[in-house]
């Protein structure tokens, strides 16, 4: 079969997925595991048994171990409670809540509850800011969007192990690391800035007073909970500054034996002993086991169209193409705008990914930093009112009228981000990460 044959297939194939998926609500990584037995056994003459090896077992363990570690805290409130502290403690500077508010979802979202879990609790906490105190709700918006990702992709939490999984199927661990990395940087940078330029044109700093509630003291479970948090990214992320600054044996040991699925592991161990929450209902409620499956069985489909080559006839078009400074920007636009449309850890990321090795190769690119030029595309366009993280942004409004004055300029928001991390590509941000 030609590569431009299986090309046509599997994009067929990713298309049929989406769809059949959307229409009958059936989880879209069944259909593509589907997809992945009929196009690997009829048409690529492999076993029940081959096919079923393309399953990125490795990323099933890193997501479910690392987001069940995270779960506790979610479940118990001590996590929602750090957030309300932080806005508490800003109460008498009313210019500086919405900022608070920014800043609150950003270490709620990086002490573990995630990009995808944090809105949940935010959101409704942001718009009755924003009712209350009068400032723009698309300040609402955008600081619940932009500090959750900005949070939840640091590369010990849940979310950013998934990113970390995902290009690790592919690049080398100490590729997949820097990438990982490096992307939980960017996003401290960028959204912070986009967040406080968008606050300055939108007035976020025209506000009036209000009552903010005092929170309620942390009880014991939460204190625990918040300890164990903390201990474990202490361990996560020390090691790794050590060995990066001021490498020696100990920490390069340590780094090596207690890597965060170990310690999510030992972290499990350790609150279900302490009954920090009821085990069954961190399983049941926090473990994203829908965004799992999609990414897994999108992943194998993914993977079968890697080995039939589609990925480095790509790559190869385009490293022999393509300018090599205008690489980095294309990779930027591309996921970006399929973003608008699909999801980037289930069909972006294990599409683009498998071509880096090939460019890498032919333009001298690092395959981390292109990495993150994917990574940074996708999750710009995830402000759309369209995707899942821009919608997940909304949750907390129950203003129809509202919401739909707030679609266009979420999407001219989306746009603009996007626009800026192509501005960053085209002056060399993501050559920095090696």
């Amino acid at each position: 079969m030609s590569t431009t044959a299986s090309l046509l297939i599997f994009l067929a194939a990713i298309l049929i997925a989406v769809i059949v998926g959307a229409k009958t609500k059936c989880n879209i990584g069944i259909v593509a595991l589907v997809l992945a037995f009929l196009i690997g056994t009829m048409l690529m003459e492999k076993t029940i048994a081959q096919v079923i090896g393309y399953f990125p077992y490795k990323l099933l363990f890193t997501m479910m171990i690392v987001t069940f570690f995270y779960g506790y805290a979610a479940e118990n409130g001590a996590i929602q409670g750090i957030a309300n502290r932080m806005i508490y403690a800003t109460r008498k500077l009313p210019w500086m809540l919405p900022i608070a508010l920014y800043f609150a979802t950003f270490v709620v979202s990086a002490m573990g509850a995630g990009a995808g879990a944090t809105p949940v609790f935010m959101s409704p906490i942001a718009f009755s800011l924003a009712a209350e105190m009068g400032f723009n709700p698309i300040i609402a918006v955008l600081a619940v969007f932009l500090g959750s990702m900005g949070g939840g992709l640091q590369a010990w939490t849940s979310s950013g192990v998934m990113f970390k999984g995902i290009a690790a199927n592919t690049l080398d661990e100490a590729a997949a690391n820097t990438a990982s990395w490096g992307y939980g940087a960017t996003l401290m940078v960028m959204c912070t800035v986009f967040f406080l330029v968008m606050y300055l044109i939108f007035q976020g700093h025209k506000v009036k007073s209000t009552e903010v509630k005092k929170p309620e003291p942390f009880n014991k479970v939460q204190k625990q909970t918040l300890a164990i948090i903390l201990i474990t990214m202490v361990l996560i992320i020390v090691p790794v500054f050590c060995n990066m600054f001021l490498p020696n044996p100990a920490t390069k040991w340590f780094a090596s034996k207690f890597d965060i699925q170990v310690l999510s592991a030992i972290g499990i161990v350790i609150c279900s002993a302490l009954n920090l929450a009821k085990t069954a209902d961190v399983v049941k409620n926090k473990i994203p086991w829908t965004t799992i499956i999609m990414i897994c069985g999108m992943s194998t489909l993914i993977g079968l169209a890697v080995d039939m080559g589609v990925a480095d006839a790509i790559g190869g078009w385009m490293s022999g193409s393509v300018p090599t400074f205008l690489i980095a920007p294309m990779f930027v636009l591309l996921s970006g705008l399929l973003s608008f449309v699909t999801t980037g850890p289930a069909v972006i990321f294990p599409l683009f990914i498998p071509m880096l090795p090939a460019i890498a190769a032919a333009t001298g690119l690092s395959p981390a930093g292109l990495t993150i030029a994917i990574f940074a595309g996708t999750g710009a366009t995830g402000l759309s009112p369209f995707s899942q993280g821009g919608s997940m942004a909304l949750i907390g409004c129950k203003d129809d009228e509202m919401r739909e004055k707030l679609l266009p300029k979420q999407f001219a928001c989306a746009i603009a981000f996007l626009s800026v991390y192509m501005v960053a590509a085209l002056l060399g941000w993501f050559n920095l990460f090696h």
